[in-house]
Parts: C-alpha cells; structure tokens; sequence
C-alpha cells in the first residue's frame, strides 16, 4: 500500500498491506482483462469487509509480447464528474447501513481525464513495466488473465475517505487477493488529485502516480517469485524501483527516518513513514557500495539510467530480489552468491559491515566520502526537508543526546537528555559528546541473548516470522472427539491481520476450534475486519494482555475437539505485509497427557534466544588514540571511526586539543530463530582521572 500525506507537500510509502479483499460472492465466471466492464471486490481499511465495484476499461496498450497494460475507472467516471459514483464522489457512501460514514470534499479532487489516464497508461507501458521486469523478474502468470497488467482507478476505503483531517490517505496498493480470487494481476492507484499526481514526475519532489505503479509492481513481481519475503525487504526494493524508474523518491519517508531515528528498527517492521526510509536508504546505500549502475562513468555511474546492466549494483540488487532467503539472512546470502558471481567486479562487504558503515553514512552523507555517502539522496536538504539525525536531536528532541562537559554518573542517569538505553533490532543511537574530560573511556554492557522463555523446559513450539503464510504444527495423538486440547501459548500477532487458529479434523474438512483461557474467557474472536478470518474463532494480538499495551505472557488455554475429530493441529496465518514476533507454543496435553507434536510446515522447535551482536561506533574529526591504532579503527582525511563489538566494552580515548565533539552511535544486530526483539544495554562516557 502505498500512503501520501493529505496536504499534498509530501509524500508517504506506507505498508504493503492485504485490504480486505472479499471472495467473490458467486460461482459467477470470472472477469478477464480486457473485458470492457469487470467486477472487483475492494477492501475498506476502517469499516472492514469488501465492496463490490463495477470498473469499466478506459486503457489499453500493450507493454510486450505477454503483457497488455489495462487501466479501469469506477463506471460512471465520465458522467457528471463522477458524481455519485461509489468508488470516485468522496460523499457516495459505499454501505449506508453501517455507522461509517464518508466525510465528503470536493468531488472535483478526483477528477479524472482521458487525457491524464492516457498519460499514466503510455508510462506504464513504454516504461515501468520494461524497467521493472529488467530489474526484478518478469510478471507472472496469474491464470486467465495470464501476464496483463490491470490497474484500477478509484477513491480507495482508507481512513481519510471517513476522517478528512487524517494526516495522509492510501495513494495505491498491491492486494495479492486478485490473483488468488479473480486470477488477475492488479495495483490500485487513488484517484485523489489525480490529474496532479500524472504526468508530472519530472518536476516533482513529491509523489507521482507514476512512482507509485513502480512501487507497487515491484511487490506485484516479487509475490511471485517469493511471496514469504519479510515487509522491510520488500517495501525497500519496492521503493528502491522507484529511484530505478527516475522518479522523486525522497520527501517523508527520508525526512522521517532522519527525525525518528533513534525509534526505527531497519529490520523490525512497523509500517511507518521512517521504516520506509530507513528501508529505501539501505537498498540504496548497497546498490551504490556495488558499483551503481556499473556502466557509465562519475556520477552518472550513481544515477538511475533505465536499463539493467547484469553488473555491480544492479546485479546485487536483482540477487537479492531472486533470493529466497528472508530478511537480513536473505541479504546476506545473496551477497555472498554476489561475490561468487560478480566477474571482475569488486566484492562488497559483509551484510553487517555494511549495516554498520550505512548507519554512518545515513548520519554524515559526506559526498567526498566513498564509503559514508548515500550518493543519491542529499540529506538536509530537500531530499529531508532539510532534516539531519543532529537537527533532530537537536531541535525535535530537545538536545537528546547531546552532552558537553564530563557526565558523572549522577548527572547522566538523571538527565532528560539521556535517551532510553534500549537498543530496537538494527537500528541506531546517535549521541554527541563534547569536551568530557582529557581522557575519557567509552564504557558498554548488553546482554548477549534476549529469549521469550519456554513456559517449562529448554524449548517451545515457535510458528516462525514468514509473510504471507499458513504454518502448520501438527498433533499427531489419536482423537475420536470430544478431547480436552490443553496448552500454554505466548503470542504477539499483528491484530485483526494475521490470526492462529486451532483446528479439528471432522468429516475430512479442516474446521476452527474455540480457545478459552482456564479460570478465564475465550480468547478466540470471530471479528473479522480485513477479510482474515473468514473461517472464525482466531487468535490475534496479545496473549495475556492488550495489543500494544501489555507484554506478552504466556496463559493457559484448552479448547474442546468437536464430535467425530479425527486430528488437530495449529495453523499460523499470515497476511503479506506487518509481522509482530508471533506465536509460541508448550506443553500440549490430550486428556492430560502429553501429546506427539511435530512441525508440519514452517515450525521449529526453538530456545526463543535472540543473539545479540552489539556495535559501538565512534566517529571523530581527530584522533582520539593519538599514537596507537587500535583494533577496528579507520582514518580518512578530517575523520577518524573506532569500530567497537562485544557485550562488553571498555576503551580509553584522549580528548582532541581542539576539544570537539565526538558520536557514539550504538546498535544491536540481531540473529537467531527470534530476531526482532528490543534489548536493553548500559552505556557511559566516563571521565578518566
């Protein structure tokens, strides 16, 4: 999905998000591209459930010898301005028997011109698409519709076409759900300031329409080649395509990775603006540190130039779009099949090398720098709205982080300037210290593991950290029906998106199970406002608790198996988007005796450690080790950085003559079958007397 900010000045990539898109409601046969009238279910992101809308053809060219690019708009888009047309007039409520209701504006605002849809369609064709497919991977087949390409044009359900104050509305999304229901490969674009948002990329620092369908068909593609990939990969290549396609890239998400720094996980998805910039920027750093485009010559060497190369940056990041590993062990893995498949092209570093060196580069930006630039975003200037990590801290925060003269411990434990010394998966700390003493010593603690701790011995049942997927764990002690299920369960689910479900086998049918917690309630739900639970009697949020309020804990749960069960198992349920850390689960019991459980697909049996491998960076304009070269230290002209690893740390610096300021920035880089949890560490700068 991809968001824009309501007042037009800048422009938001949000989360790629499954929208609720219902099954059709009959066997009717179904629609094909090309059809001059198709009817699609769309989602509402606030109401929930789906509409049916009736879109009619308003485009058609062919991109290649397999794919038409089709365009459709809302029926009646023509008439009138659209008025009264459900799915374009901001005040045409789509179900006026709920309580939701629209909350108008001008009609005008989503206007539509054959004109301006013969712009965008004539981009997509001649353009996008052949830049995308060079890049990522072909379009895939999705069954009838075969290789077309549909994009639909309407006023999307999203929480500003209900609150006309909300901060930013959805600009487009990619709903895996058409190919799954229709067979059809679709994006949506919105059709708020429609005639602004095409046509213009050239001019504009904002978001186009144009951007958009490259974002969005960069998820298209990568759904088919590996529908698994976790949000933080995918969102930052999708964005990354489009900087590939020449379009305007910076704006919020580079403004907000600047300002919010300090509370952006690269690696732990949480959907907002900064996420998305800390995404982006990463894919671009490693696209730059592999050589760019890999043909032509000085700066245009960093420059999106339309066509795919098969060498230095392009080839690493088509490498990592093929890659089926996740994550960060995806990335990795695809860098090391780089460096075994580059030629005479040089290698680049470690995945951790280059988190490490990228968390500077996001932070200094020195274009006379070769390792800590991001050559194609000027940050502090418009690509940031003029935002800096140190402007931030400065003049958002209050001068967080920034500390001149010694800080004994009483001074710095108490100070409100001192952030929280809790490091998110991959992310960054910076804090700046001037004149601390004439010799001081960087001093770290951080555990080396983290664990969601088994509920009784070494182990537990974990459902694994995978979009888009149905993880099973099976049962495998004989029932009849009628048994008591018994089990501890620990669980962080993305709420109302992504569910677990217990499940009995009846008449060769796979059929929900209530849950009940013992002494307590029932902790299943049948609410079902994205369309994820059609089946009913799901598990999602927070065991123990309230979603985003309380920690999780283990509880304890039974559920009774129905009349004529003959198996049961788990079933992990994932939508292709967001991911909180999951579901965990120990000591199942039958009757109250232990039961055989295996993994049926995607479960592991796991201590729920996470391993933690803390980086303390100190970066400075002098030599703080005058006379010595200690481990991890690099010098460059003006610059000197102290690489610093390890749980635990002591290091003794000497204060420059000229007493300026140094940057302690700190991370965690996470690993093991649990990798996104918070840690928390002690760290202080101490005068050495």
């Amino acid at each position: 999905m991809t968001k824009r900010s309501t007042a037009g000045a800048v422009a938001v990539i949000a989360a790629l998000a499954i929208t609720g898109t219902a099954l059709p409601a009959s066997a009717a046969p179904l629609p094909t591209a090309g059809d001059d009238i198709i009817t699609l279910s769309v989602g509402d992101d606030l109401a929930g459930g789906s509409y049916e809308l009736q879109f009619e053809k308003v485009y058609d060219q062919a991109a290649d010898a397999d794919t038409d690019v089709l365009l459709y708009a809302p029926v009646g888009w023509n008439v009138n301005g659209g008025a009264g047309v459900v799915g374009l007039d901001p005040s045409a409520d789509p179900n006026p028997d709920d309580t939701f209701v629209p909350c108008g504006g001008d009609a005008a605002v989503h206007s539509l011109t054959q004109e301006k849809i013969d712009a965008l369609g004539d981009e997509l064709a001649t353009h996008v698409v052949p830049v995308d497919e060079a890049h990522f991977g072909e379009i895939g087949d999705a069954g009838q519709s075969g290789e077309d390409l549909v994009t639909l044009l309407y006023n999307v359900f999203d929480d500003a076409f209900y609150d006309c104050e909300a901060g930013s509305y959805t600009a487009g999304y990619f709903a895996p759900q058409f190919i799954d229901e229709y067979q059809m490969n679709t994006i949506v674009i919105d059709t708020n300031e429609f005639t602004t948002m095409t046509g213009n990329p050239e001019t504009s620092t904002d978001l186009t329409n144009e951007g958009v369908i490259a974002h969005e068909l960069e998820h298209l593609i990568h759904s088919y080649s590996d529908a698994g990939e976790i949000s933080w990969v995918d969102e930052g290549l999708a964005d990354f395509a489009i900087f590939l396609n020449g379009y305007p890239v910076g704006g919020s998400h580079v403004t907000y990775s600047q300002v919010f720094h300090r509370e952006t996980s690269l690696t732990r998805w949480a959907g907002g603006l900064e996420n998305y910039g800390a995404a982006y920027t990463f894919f671009q750093y490693l696209w730059e540190r592999a050589g760019g485009n890999g043909t032509a010559a000085g700066d245009q060497q960093f420059r999106p130039d339309g066509t795919y190369s098969a060498t230095a940056g392009d080839l690493l990041i088509k490498t990592i779009f093929a890659e089926q590993g996740d994550g960060m062990a995806g990335v990795a893995n695809a860098i090391t099949t780089y460096n075994a498949t580059n030629g005479i092209a040089a290698d680049v570093p470690s995945v951790e090398q280059l988190f490490k060196d990228w968390s500077l580069a996001v932070y200094l930006d020195d274009e006379t720098d070769s390792i800590y630039d991001i050559k194609s975003v000027d940050i502090g200037s418009i690509d940031s709205q003029g935002w800096t990590i140190d402007i931030a801290n400065d003049e958002f925060y209050g001068k967080r982080g920034q500390y001149t003269g010694a800080t004994p411990e009483g001074r710095f434990a108490h100070s409100p300037k001192v952030p929280a010394q809790n490091a998110l998966p991959f992310g960054a700390s910076y804090e700046t210290f001037r004149n601390p003493g004439k010799t001081f010593s960087v001093d770290f603690t951080g555990p080396e593991t983290v664990q969601v701790v088994p509920h009784t011995g070494d182990t537990h049942w974990y459902g694994g950290a995978t979009s888009q997927s149905d993880n099973i764990l099976d049962v495998s002690t004989a029932v009849t029906g009628g048994e008591t299920l018994d089990f501890w369960t620990w669980y962080f689910i993305e709420e109302g998106w992504d569910y677990g479900f217990v499940e009995a086998l009846v008449d060769g049918v796979w059929t929900t199970v209530p849950v009940t917690e013992v002494g307590g309630g029932e902790i299943t739900t049948d609410e079902n406002p994205q369309g994820a639970n059609d089946e009913g009697n799901g598990i999602t949020g927070t065991s123990g608790g309230a979603y985003f309020v309380d920690e999780p804990e283990y509880i304890h749960v039974q559920s009774t198996l129905p009349v004529g069960a003959t198996d049961v198992r788990f079933r992990y349920s994932t939508d292709a988007a967001y991911l909180d850390t999951g579901w965990f689960i120990d000591d199942v019991l039958i009757d109250g005796t232990a039961a055989d459980v295996a993994n049926g697909s995607g479960w592991k049996l796991s201590d729920g450690a996470q391993y933690n491998d803390w980086s303390v960076q100190v970066v400075s304009t002098c030599d703080l080790t005058p006379g010595a070269t200690i481990a991890g230290e690099t010098t460059e002209p003006g610059r000197w950085v102290y690489q610093l690893s390890g749980s635990s740390i002591h290091q003794r610096f000497t204060q420059c003559s000229t007493k300026e300021s140094f940057t302690v920035v700190i991370s965690n880089l996470t690993s093991g079958d649990i990798d996104s949890l918070d840690a928390p560490y002690t760290f202080r700068v101490n005068k050495v007397r």
